[in-house]
């Protein structure tokens, strides 16, 4: 995930309008997704693979005490085995593998969108430290969780499977049988902190969002587990299991607590040669996003370049006034990783 690169020298603004996407597929190119042929073009990198989408449009209005803010954003965040991919690649292609396979299967998905509102304020700490906080209320539009994790495997001495899987899935969209209402909406409750120290040349920070929690009274859940030896496809196409997926469907209010994604970074600034950052993004369920980054002003204008590892992906951004413009991308001719913002910046008169 991008952390915004660093523009020095902005002026202070009473309204902010916002508009940012960042999204990245460790698996398959973002073109891809939704496409009837996906599981066919899946490219997983060894071990684990990651994804996630993070959207937001923000209307900032800037007070002497602190902030407010209306937004409307949507997040998902998934971390996925790579056996998990080539297994459902594999069954998407239909027929047997050559010889004899494993997979080890583990998904963890959470998604959500919504709108709401923000309220924050900084603190002057003394000393050289500053801190700041907020808290953000959401009307959950949607809620999304899946999780599944198991062994699967094929024998081709006896052309014959076996799985031990489980698996459980959370969807305000979700329909079954026999199903009670559904509230229309879900509720988010999310906070964020940050301290930053700065001395002489240097500056820490230390940041941490999203964290809080998501509700949804009567979300619709689904719990199945499979253990199970396919014996053969036959000729018509039919899998015999012994036994069948046994599953359960379940209402009850839907509550998922969020750890935070928090940010960690160091900077050095230096009058001719501007400042240098190093920065590393901790992302629950998935660990550590390191990059880097370089800003510096050039008259009016301000321009930072960095560089996100896991990602494998730079950026860019420019400034001048009250706009700022960031880019990023990891430049292949099918992308997996890419990222914009957008900042506009309107003084009171």
């Amino acid at each position: 995930m991008a952390t915004g690169l660093v523009v020095t020298g902005a002026s202070a603004a009473d309204w902010t309008l916002a508009v940012q996407t960042d999204r990245h597929l460790d698996a398959l190119a973002l073109d891809h997704l939704g496409d009837d042929a996906a599981w066919s073009r899946l490219r997983p990198r060894p071990g684990r693979n990651l994804g996630y989408f993070f959207d937001e449009v923000r209307l900032t209005r800037q007070t002497e005490g602190g902030h407010w803010s209306l937004l409307a954003r949507q997040r998902a965040v998934a971390v996925v085995s790579e056996g998990a991919l080539d297994l459902a690649r594999s069954v998407d292609a239909g027929g047997d593998p050559a010889g004899d396979r494993r997979w080890s299967v583990a998904l963890d998905y959470l998604g959500f969108s919504g709108v709401g509102v923000e309220f924050g304020r900084g603190l002057d700490l003394g000393g050289g430290w500053r801190g700041d906080a907020a808290c953000q209320g959401l009307q959950l539009q949607r809620l999304s969780a899946r999780q599944a994790h198991g062994e699967a495997a094929y024998q081709a001495a006896t052309a014959s499977y076996s799985a031990a899987l489980t698996s459980r899935e959370a969807d305000s969209h979700l329909t079954f049988p026999y199903q009670t209402a559904v509230a229309g909406h879900g509720l988010g409750l999310l906070c964020r902190a940050g301290v930053q120290w700065q001395r002489g040349a240097w500056t820490v920070a230390v940041e941490g969002r999203d964290a809080g929690v998501l509700m949804w009274d009567g979300l619709p859940q689904q719990d199945a587990v499979l253990s199970t030896d396919q014996q053969r496809v036959g000729a018509d196409g039919f899998v015999t299991y012994q036994p069948l997926v046994q599953g359960r469907n379940t209402q009850s209010p839907g509550r998922r607590t969020l750890a935070p994604i928090s940010t960690w970074s160091v900077g050095w600034s230096d009058a001719a040669l501007g400042r240098l950052r190093a920065d590393v993004v901790w992302l629950p369920g998935w660990g550590a996003l390191p990059g880097a980054g370089w800003a510096r002003g050039f008259g009016d204008w301000q321009l930072g370049l960095g560089w996100r590892v896991h990602e494998r992906r730079a950026e860019a951004s420019v400034a001048r006034g009250g706009w700022r413009l960031a880019l990023s991308s990891d430049g292949r001719g099918q992308t997996r990783s890419t990222g914009w913002r957008l900042d506009w910046r309107v003084a009171s008169p």
